[in-house]
């Protein structure tokens, strides 16, 4: 859920886990001073403070599923397409209603279990934004940075919670596309595309991530984002584990083509939606005859079938 660039987000959201919910979104935050945010942020306003340190591990989600963990589910060793589902408001000073985003990522990892203690490592194959149909401005996702294979690797555990049931907990995990920071969680983020910590995460040859905007504002931010997310779910079948996550992001739109776009997302914030579970994450075994052979190109032919997501 990876969200592009703009304002500044904070705070749990945790949602009803559903095949192609959504995600949270701080692009739409600047987007909407003008437009949407794309996903999980993938555009959005600008913090001003770039500076998260929650390298403390930060709020374990709620489980956020209404159906029973199945307790036969004792080892997740495998490979497993991982969605994560975000969701954030966004409020500008052109708008009296705030803007509902919802953004999506798509992660192909590999599982391994030793005891109660879980790793994933995996990468990004699809990143899908949702946004409301009444936002005046919608978020574009260049395939540059939608299909881009960003890595990522979390640690947790899968452990009996003292009432004999077993859940997956993943603390926080902090990514920031575009730029290489000593202090990833702490580090103030670049506000300049000539800062030397600044990179070309989708290989566009733009500085940062790319994400365009279409409608009432057209155009191209270049960003740099920060994202935290907390896993917290129980295995619900033998191949699907469902659970609530919690996010809290910053980023900085550090140019924009017009140049005019990166003041109007300045001037907008966004937040984790406030409702009970707003986002959430869903993870969905590989059988064991295709695991050998899966790749990202896999994963997105098989969208709709895991997931309930259309397949690109």
């Amino acid at each position: 859920m990876l969200a592009g660039c703009g304002g500044s987000s904070t705070g749990p959201a945790t949602s009803t886990p559903d095949a192609g919910g959504g995600a949270g979104s701080d692009a739409a935050q600047g987007a909407q001073a003008g437009g949407d945010a794309g996903p999980a942020a993938e555009a959005g306003g600008d913090s001003g403070e770039g500076n998260l340190c929650i390298a403390g591990g930060g709020v374990i989600p709620s489980l956020c599923t209404t159906k029973p963990a199945l307790p036969s589910v004792t080892d997740l060793s495998g490979t497993w397409v991982l969605e994560t589902i975000g969701a954030q408001t966004v409020t500008a000073p052109t708008y009296a209603n705030p803007f509902h985003l919802q953004s999506i990522g798509v992660i192909l990892v590999q599982v391994t279990q030793t005891g109660s203690d879980v790793t994933l490592d995996g990468h990004y194959c699809n990143r899908i934004q949702n946004d409301n149909s009444n936002n005046p401005a919608k978020v574009v996702i260049p395939d540059a940075w939608r299909l881009t294979e960003f890595p990522i690797q979390r640690s947790g555990t899968f452990a009996n919670n003292g009432a004999g049931q077993l859940e997956l907990t993943l603390p926080n995990a902090i990514e920031v596309p575009g730029a290489n920071l000593v202090d990833p969680a702490c580090d103030a983020l670049p506000t300049d595309p000539n800062d030397p910590r600044v990179v070309d995460s989708d290989n566009d040859g733009y500085p940062g991530i790319s994400v365009g905007l279409s409608g009432l504002i057209t155009g191209m931010l270049r960003c740099v984002q920060r994202q935290a997310t907390a896993l917290h779910g129980v295995a619900v079948a033998a191949d699907r584990i469902e659970g609530g996550m919690t996010f809290e992001s910053d980023q900085s739109v550090i140019e924009s083509a017009p140049s005019s776009i990166k003041a109007l997302y300045q001037m907008s914030r966004s937040s984790a939606d406030p409702a009970v579970c707003a986002s959430s994450f869903v993870m969905v075994k590989v059988p064991d005859a295709d695991a050998g052979a899966v790749d990202c190109e896999w994963v997105r032919a098989n969208e709709s079938a895991l997931l309930g997501l259309p397949g690109t």
